[in-house]
C-alpha cells in the first residue's frame, strides 16, 4: 500500500515540476527531490504526541533563472493552470487585492512594494496548498533574495527511509544564475512539513 501510494505522490509532484518547466521564461537551474518516512516527536507538558507514529512525504524545491521580466512571466505561470495561486471567486478570478495571487504579485511590482498612502506592501510571493512560488526582489523597500538551496540532508533523528536526489549533480549556481538572467525563482512543493503525507500509520493507544 505505501509504494502504491509514495508511487502516485511521485508522480503529482514530478507534473506539478513538468507543469513549471515548461513556462515560457522560466530556466531550469535545480531540483531536489526528498521522499522521507519519519517518526514524529512524542509531545510533552506544552505540546501533545502527533496521532501518527510513522508519516511519509515528498518535497521538492526547484530553482530556475528568470528570463526577462517577472512582470512577464507571473501571468504565464496563471495561465499554466499548475495551481489556484491565492484566493480565487467562483468563477476563477484572482480576489481582488488578496495577497499569494499572481494579480497581486503584478500589484505589487507595479506600485514598487508601497500602497498609495506610502505604507509597505506585504511580499507578492505565489500560494496554494502546500505549494508556494517565490523570487528575487533586491529593488523593493522590502528587498528579498531567494536562499542557497540545500544540499540533501543527513538521516537525523527519527528518519526512517529517506530518498534524496538534486537534478542536475553539479547545478549553476545562484550567484551564476543572477548574473546571467537577473532574476531567481524557487518552486517549493511543501510536502510532509505542510501536512502533505502520502501514507501514515497511527499511534497506538
Amino acid at each position: 500500500m505505501a509504494s502504491a501510494r509514495r508511487a502516485a505522490e511521485e508522480r503529482r509532484v514530478r507534473e506539478l515540476v513538468a507543469g513549471l518547466t515548461a513556462v515560457d521564461g522560466l530556466v531550469h537551474l535545480r531540483t531536489r527531490f526528498l521522499d522521507r518516512c519519519a517518526t514524529p516527536a512524542d509531545g510533552d507538558l506544552l505540546e501533545p504526541a502527533d496521532p501518527h507514529a510513522l508519516e511519509c512525504g515528498i518535497q521538492a524545491t526547484v530553482h530556475f533563472g528568470v528570463s526577462g521580466n517577472i512582470t512577464d512571466v507571473l501571468p504565464r505561470i496563471r495561465a499554466a493552470h499548475i495551481a489556484s495561486w491565492g484566493p480565487q471567486t467562483e468563477t476563477g478570478q484572482d480576489v481582488p487585492g488578496a495577497g499569494g495571487t499572481v494579480a497581486y504579485a503584478l500589484r505589487y511590482h507595479r506600485d514598487r512594494g508601497k500602497y498609495p498612502d506610502g505604507t509597505l506592501m506585504p511580499g507578492p510571493r505565489l500560494e496554494s496548498p502546500g505549494l508556494r512560488i517565490d523570487w528575487d526582489r533586491p529593488g523593493m523597500p522590502l528587498p528579498y533574495e531567494v536562499e542557497k538551496p540545500a544540499p540533501c540532508p543527513s538521516g537525523g533523528t527519527g528518519r526512517i527511509y529517506q530518498r534524496c536526489e538534486i537534478v542536475p549533480a553539479v547545478p549553476m549556481s545562484l550567484t551564476a544564475a543572477r548574473a546571467r538572467y537577473g532574476t531567481v525563482l524557487v518552486f517549493d512543493v511543501l510536502g510532509p512539513d505542510s501536512g502533505d503525507v502520502y501514507f501514515t500509520v497511527a499511534r497506538s493507544r
